[in-house]
């Protein structure tokens, strides 16, 4: 079969193949860890973390994909705030792994979901969630952060566009030859790259959240060339 031509990353085509997707049927193929209520209906999932801090750490969430990926990905997925009061915090992991070699749903029970755990591991953390600035109408902006792990290093931040409760937004990933990238509903304006000059080649995807009730839906994920 041949490749796929997929549009609307910053205006550029990449061949790809699709490796993943799903429609959350159910939760068989992911385990999250921080708040429990984490739960799949009606096509989306859903993640409910405490909207003030837990001594448990049910104020935050990540739900990793148990299948891992190598290589160059392209990820995409739609997701909104469902909660009036919610951080609106859509964190993004990809190439999620250990580096002492064991695997990192076989290590799960280790970690409680607190953040400093991931920080520790190889990834790429990607951050869009409200910011602290506004826009001329008094909207509040997204802040876009790209960090590489280990380390928390930050390698890109922007504060840009319209940041809103009950809003879908398209989320998109991309690590392509060095490249790491994010962009907001397929909108040219609203895509952020660095390049990384030792880019991670395997590990895990999963969605990560603070003091936030969160909806996804339509996970897919192209291996691109």
């Amino acid at each position: 079969m041949p490749p796929i031509k997929i549009a609307r990353f910053a205006g550029r085509e990449l061949p790809a193949n699709l490796a993943y997707e799903t429609n959350f049927a159910n939760l068989d193929e992911f385990w999250w860890e921080g708040t429990p209520e984490v739960s799949a209906s009606g096509g989306s999932l859903f993640i409910r973390t405490k909207l003030q801090r837990d001594a448990n750490c049910h104020h935050v969430s990540t739900v990793f994909l148990k299948r891992p990926f190598k290589g160059d990905l392209f990820v995409e997925y739609e997701g909104r705030s469902i909660h009036d009061e919610s951080h609106r915090n859509f964190n993004f992991f990809v190439h999620a792994k250990t580096r002492d070699g064991r695997g990192l749903y076989e290590t799960r029970g280790e970690r409680t979901g607190d953040y400093p755990e991931y920080h520790v591991m190889d990834n790429y953390l990607f951050t869009c969630l409200k910011s602290d600035q506004q826009n001329p109408d008094g909207s509040d902006m997204f802040r876009y952060r790209m960090r590489r792990d280990p380390g928390f290093h930050l390698m890109k931040e922007a504060h840009a566009y319209r940041c809103e409760n009950h809003r879908w937004y398209a989320f998109q990933y991309l690590i392509r030859k060095g490249e790491v990238g994010v962009c907001i509903d397929r909108l040219p304006h609203e895509a952020y790259t660095w390049l990384d000059p030792q880019p991670l080649a395997e590990g895990h995807i999963g969605f990560r959240s603070f003091q936030s009730h969160l909806e996804f839906r339509n996970l897919k994920v192209w291996a691109v060339g």
